[in-house]
Formats: C-alpha cells, sequence, structure tokens
C-alpha cells in the first residue's frame, strides 16, 4: 500500500542585515553631507549679509536674496547628485539582495534535506528589474522631501528674526527626518527584495505553498499579521490581509518583517 508522507517544511529565512546596513550607510552618507554643506552655506550668508531691512543702507548684500540664490544652487547640486546615484546604487542592491537571499534559501532547503541551484531566469531578471526600479524612485524622494522641510525652516526662521545657531538647530531637525527616511527606505526594501526574489525562486522550483511566520519584533504588530501566522498560502496569491482588503506577502507592506517556510509536498512510496 502507497504511503503518502507528509510536506517537507524549509525553515524560513530572513533579509540580510549586513545588506541593510550597507544600503543604510550608502544613503545616510549622502545625506549628511548635503546637511553638512547646507549648513556651512547659510553660515557663510549670514556672517556676510545683513537682514533685508536694513540691507539697502548697508554695503553688504541683502540676506534674503543672498539665500535665495545659496538654496537654489543647493538643491540643483544635491538633487542632482541623489539622481545621478540612484540608478547605480539601486542596482548594487539589488545584486546584494539576490545572492544573499539564494545563499540564504539554498543553505535552508539544505537544512531540509533538498539540494537546490540557482541559475539566472527571465522570472528572476524581472524580479532583479523591479527591485532596482522601486529603489530608483525611492532614493530620488529623499531630496524632494528634504528640499521641502528645509526651505520651509529657512523662510520661516529668516521671517522670525532668528540667527544663524537657532535655524541651525532647526535644521537639525529636518536633518533627523531625513535621515530615519533613509533607514526606513534600507530597512523596508531590504525586507521587500527579499519577499521578491524568495517568491519568485520558490515557484520556480515548482512550490506552490508556504506556512506564515509572523515576526514578533514590532512594537505595533498588524493584527492581521498576528492572525495570519501559521497559516498555509498560496505562493502565487499571498495571503488575503482584511485590513488592507487585498491579498499580501509577508515582508510586502511597509514595515512588514513578517517570513513564511515554504512547503515541499508529500510523495508516495510504495
Amino acid at each position: 500500500m502507497a504511503l503518502k508522507r507528509k510536506p517537507a517544511v524549509v525553515p524560513a529565512v530572513h533579509a540580510n542585515v549586513g545588506v541593510r546596513l550597507w544600503y543604510q550607510s550608502r544613503l545616510e552618507r549622502v545625506v549628511a553631507e548635503a546637511h553638512t554643506e547646507l549648513v556651512q552655506l547659510l553660515r557663510t550668508v549670514f556672517a556676510t549679509t545683513v537682514p533685508a531691512a536694513i540691507g539697502f543702507a548697508a554695503d553688504a548684500p541683502d540676506r534674503i536674496t543672498a539665500i535665495d540664490r545659496a538654496m537654489a544652487k543647493w538643491a540643483k547640486k544635491w538633487t542632482g547628485r541623489f539622481d545621478s546615484m540612484a540608478l547605480n546604487l539601486s542596482k548594487s542592491f539589488a545584486s546584494r539582495a539576490f545572492r544573499s537571499t539564494e545563499y540564504s534559501m539554498a543553505a535552508a532547503f539544505k537544512r531540509a534535506g533538498f539540494s537546490v541551484e540557482f541559475k539566472p531566469t527571465r522570472a528572476s531578471l524581472q524580479a532583479y528589474k523591479a527591485v532596482a526600479a522601486e529603489n530608483v524612485g525611492l532614493i530620488k524622494s529623499i531630496p524632494q522631501r528634504y528640499l521641502t522641510d528645509v526651505q520651509a525652516e529657512v523662510w520661516q526662521s529668516v521671517k522670525a528674526g532668528a540667527d544663524m545657531s537657532t535655524l541651525a538647530s532647526s535644521l537639525r531637525e529636518s536633518y533627523g527626518v531625513a535621515n530615519r527616511r533613509a533607514a526606513l527606505i534600507a530597512r523596508d526594501q531590504n525586507n521587500k527584495a527579499k519577499a521578491v526574489i524568495e517568491n519568485t525562486r520558490r515557484q520556480q522550483l515548482g512550490i506552490k505553498e508556504a506556512i506564515w511566520q509572523h515576526s514578533h519584533a514590532g512594537k505595533v504588530p498588524r493584527p492581521t499579521h498576528v492572525r495570519m501566522d501559521g497559516q498555509t498560502y498560496d505562493l502565487a496569491k499571498g495571503m488575503y490581509d482584511k485590513h488592507e482588503k487585498k491579498y499580501v506577502w509577508p515582508g510586502q507592506l511597509i514595515n512588514c518583517r513578517c517570513t513564511s517556510r515554504a512547503l515541499i509536498p508529500g510523495y508516495n512510496a510504495g
């Protein structure tokens, strides 16, 4: 009589911390350089100009005009810098995410008693392009938001007649926001990239289902994801999230650190 074995469960893999930290450091370094240059630029403007109210009666140039010109020049330079680095950095991140995820997946399959080898395919190439493309847009969004915040802080300070010390303190807050956004992008995209790559490779191997595994790591976990923990879902569809009102995959939503364990169907043995 043929006996059907239970499905084999492949251990979950997690997004590589080293890749996240590498990506995060690259983003934060450029944000820090932009902030440092802005503060130095404004210090020079404040030291060599006078407020507009008395500018016409002094030899020094009008401060508002000087700030406007300096800010425009700074914004153009750093928007261009982020734009120019976005594609190469995104490709490098996607490549690192692919290598680390495939290595971790191969190790997980080996622990479950299976040997796998990943080769380039049309689907994996499309997944790589999708990861890179999404990150290009996110990298370009960093200076756009930072510029808006900085401009508001500068003109509000000028209007209030604040000195450079007060303005520098305000700019540190905007810098902190930009820095935290860079860290969020790195963390979130690292999880998303792992999820996309993992899902693509699993389906290429003919695997159809996985078990959702909640991370239990967030301070405010999604109730729907807590309930999903331990449930089986279709890799092609994902699992239905009642809160989002759509099907999702582990690691797809922002700040989602959930992962999953692949199910390899049992087979008949005589």
